[in-house]
């Protein structure tokens, strides 16, 4: 006959131990193993949360905020190494704990092999050059770390002896609501910034391709009338659709491959645009220096002829050639959105599954339905879309 399960006391309550492990056992592995453990990973999940930074902050913040980083970050790999693997390595009379130990210790030699490794390869002093080889490590291995640390903690105290039911859901579920919260953000405003460029392309529908074919095929510079709804379309291009691609860019919840893409759209379109203006209008002032140079003579105005069909064909030539390229990156921003919002929406999904199997009590009566994340309020730079529906209508 088997002897009784020992109890410990939690609190007002006391807790079963399993079969065949006493009340000294687990004393003396909780005050040797388990709370210098949990300690641990309290200590770098706090160290690493000083600097849980977006990616788009990593990327463009100062070098002293990057060495700052940079120092607590090796200080969080050498805790992992020198403090954490140590203790996992220990193994615990508790069934659930060392199931939890045997996954954690699986995690770690998986990080040390990978993230801890190419931690390891920069100096504490990173040299100018390597700067930004440095900033995208990080921007990719804060979020690798910060997952091990989060997601482990939570298994080891959840397999605890001392954590009850409620206790477990709490811990498992705690990541994934932050997460959710993120990613039903980033959701919403990339959403919004959908639903923003497809009402621009449908009330100012400047088909830039095809104006750009005809203005290299005419070797003219556009006439004042067909300038004034591209300089319009320009416009609501740098003031209205560019801030909101910076807007996604400072979300937490935007992944490093996600950034790297709108970011270039943020950069490259407000260029082009810019570059395509100046090009028309130097063109309109050498064309202006020339007609106003123009000779009496029959020799004087043909020359002037000739100087003015080489400026419209050179100057419509650049023209084209930008707005070509604002163009295709409007089509590529156009065709890369939809694809985004399914992968994020793919991530929500896949999150909202793993807390549906928790109890319900780990869920927000409060949360909001993922449509209902944010509203699609009109912000004052799209005056313009709002007079010309009008227009149209």
């Amino acid at each position: 006959m088997s002897s009784p399960r020992q109890l410990i006391q939690v609190g007002d309550q006391q807790i079963a131990l399993p079969e065949g492990v006493t009340v000294s056992e687990w004393g003396l592995e909780k005050v040797t193993v388990q709370n210098p453990r949990i300690r641990a990973f309290l200590g770098c999940v706090k160290l690493l949360g000083s600097v849980l930074e977006s990616n788009y902050a990593i990327l463009h913040c100062s070098p002293e905020r990057l060495q700052e980083i940079w120092r607590k970050v090796r200080k969080v790999a050498e805790l992992i190494r020198t403090k954490i693997a140590p203790l996992l390595r220990v193994p615990s009379r508790i069934p659930d704990l060392e199931e939890a130990r045997q996954r954690a210790h699986d995690a770690y030699s998986f990080l040390d092999q990978g993230v801890l490794e190419q931690l390891s390869e920069f100096p504490e002093s990173v040299a100018p050059h390597r700067l930004m080889e440095l900033r995208k490590l990080l921007c990719v291995s804060i979020g690798q770390l910060h997952s091990f640390l989060q997601d482990t903690f939570s298994d080891l105290a959840a397999s605890d002896p001392r954590s009850g039911p409620h206790d477990a859901d709490y811990f498992i579920s705690r990541r994934f609501s932050e997460d959710i919260d993120e990613a039903e953000w980033l959701y919403a405003t990339v959403s919004r910034l959908s639903r923003h460029l497809e009402r621009m392309m449908k009330v100012l529908p400047v088909d830039l391709g095809t104006l750009a074919q005809q203005v290299r095929r005419e070797k003219t510079i556009p006439h004042h009338h067909m300038w004034e709804n591209v300089q319009s379309f320009l416009d609501l291009l740098t003031g209205s659709l560019v801030p909101k691609l910076r807007e996604v860019l400072s979300l937490r919840g935007i992944r490093f491959s996600e950034m790297e893409v709108v970011d270039r759209y943020a950069h490259d379109l407000p260029v082009r645009c810019r570059m395509l203006v100046e090009v028309h209008d130097l063109g309109g002032e050498t064309i202006e220096e020339i007609q106003g140079n123009v000779g009496s003579s029959h020799v004087e105005l043909e020359q002037c002829g000739l100087d003015l069909k080489t400026c419209h064909a050179v100057v419509s030539r650049r023209m084209a050639d930008h707005m070509r390229e604002i163009d295709r990156i409007l089509r590529d921003l156009i065709a890369f959105i939809p694809l985004w919002l399914q992968g994020i929406s793919r991530r929500r999904a896949l999150m909202l599954r793993k807390i549906e199997d928790l109890d319900d009590e780990t869920l927000d009566d409060g949360q909001a339905a993922p449509d209902e994340a944010a509203p699609d309020e009109a912000a004052p730079d799209e005056a313009a879309l709002d007079e010309a529906e009008s227009e149209s209508a």
